[in-house]
């Protein structure tokens, strides 16, 4: 719920500076820019059910392609991949689920604020993640049991900023949120019914055309 509220409160905000529209730079239509960055993931802990889902933490890896409708206002494209473990806690028993994470994810930026060479952002959007199931797990030992891939829907919310170091070059820093339906893998005893969240602080290059 909060981080639903969160993407909310981006939306309203961006919404509220669609009045600036007709003042933007008419320069910048057009421009188009492509970033690859890496990423700390850190995954909220879910409850529910009597059952305890607590995801480990891991690396990402994102590539966002960004069109440019004007200065303040872009779009963006964004295709990234984790790997992770989903321990759940179901007493007296601990299950794990090996499984990749893929997100594929659409978003509005606002850069309320630019320089000459900084441009900070606000972003939110939302998309799809892919859980795919790997090796299962119970009580540490390697133990087959069925799972199947899980895709919730899920919101992106964030804020960064680039900044130019060489021409066309720039890094990016940002921090990314994805609120989702905690995965089951659609084994019932794994069910939380809470909302997960993939917490991600990113870094990358971008290169601007």
């Amino acid at each position: 719920m909060l981080m639903a509220k969160r993407a909310a409160l981006v939306v309203l905000v961006a919404m509220g500076t669609m009045l600036l529209a007709p003042f933007a730079s008419s320069q910048d239509v057009g421009h188009f820019d492509v970033a690859l960055s890496g990423a700390g993931v850190f995954s909220k802990k879910t409850t529910g059910n009597g059952i305890t889902n607590t995801p480990t933490k891991s690396g990402a890896y994102l590539v966002t392609g960004r069109f440019r409708a004007n200065h303040l206002h872009s779009f963006a494209f964004n295709i990234g991949h984790t790997y992770n473990s989903q321990v759940y806690s179901v007493p007296p028993d601990t299950y794990r689920v090996k499984a990749g994470i893929t997100e594929i994810t659409g978003a509005y930026f606002l850069s309320p604020i630019q320089t000459e060479k900084t441009e900070v952002f606000i972003f939110g959007g939302g998309g799809q993640l892919r859980f795919s199931p790997g090796k299962t797990y119970i009580d540490g030992f390697e133990a087959g049991f069925p799972v199947s891939q899980r895709n919730p829907l899920a919101i992106l919310y964030g804020v960064g900023a680039d900044r130019k170091v060489w021409k066309a070059l720039a890094v990016r820093l940002q921090y990314r949120g994805l609120a989702y339906k905690a995965p089951d893998f659609g084994v019932h005893n794994l069910t939380t019914g809470g909302k997960g969240n993939l917490s991600e602080v990113a870094v990358g290059v971008v290169v601007k055309f």
